[in-house]
């Protein structure tokens, strides 16, 4: 069903070619999250919101350090995840990978490929993993000023994620994102 020879078009692109979007991507998100920090470490009160409920009011305060301590280690923790899980492929046994077609995409010789196209997509999906919840951190800061965002605005943006999600699940088992290439 699949060429033999494919590997002309199947090479990880190297690190001297040109940038993968998805990682560019991943890397602007995970600075504009870690700026979104220290913005708020230098403008925020000693005592933030350690949870805002879904009306957008806070109902359990936090000291300003513990709030920026869970900020990093929450956006650190997303960004390493999505940076690294795509080298992962491959060391997996391939009865845990839910990947489509993936008897052609786990063949070793398919490898590169197979992670050079999750590199993109995992950074693009972190990106806007990192995105909301760096509207999360950035609404915390707003309640803790005194002027919270309308708890709407949240719902229409979890609206937009699931969706993407959805879209982006269609897009990978019924569309072309991971098609084998035709021989």
């Amino acid at each position: 069903m699949y060429g033999e020879d494919v590997s002309n078009h199947l090479q990880a692109p190297t690190m001297s070619a040109r940038p993968v979007p998805g990682r560019v991507a991943l890397l602007a998100a995970s600075a504009a999250y870690g700026a979104l920090v220290v913005l708020q470490a230098v403008t925020l009160p000693q005592s933030v919101p350690a949870h805002v409920g879904p009306d957008g009011t806070a109902d359990r305060w936090e000291p300003l350090a513990a709030h920026l301590v869970t900020a990093t280690l929450v956006g650190l923790a997303t960004a390493l995840m999505f940076w690294f899980l795509p080298a992962l492929m491959g060391r997996f046994p391939s009865d845990l990978v839910n990947l489509p077609h993936k008897e052609y995409w786990l063949r070793p010789e398919n490898l590169p490929a197979t992670r050079a196209r999750l590199a993109n997509q995992m950074g693009w999906f972190g990106a806007a993993v990192l995105v909301f919840i760096g509207y999360g951190i950035w609404t915390v800061g707003q309640v803790a000023l005194g002027t919270p965002p309308p708890a709407a605005v949240f719902w229409v943006l979890f609206a937009l994620v699931l969706a993407g999600c959805v879209a982006f699940a269609v897009w990978s088992y019924r569309g072309t994102a991971w098609r084998p290439p035709a021989d």
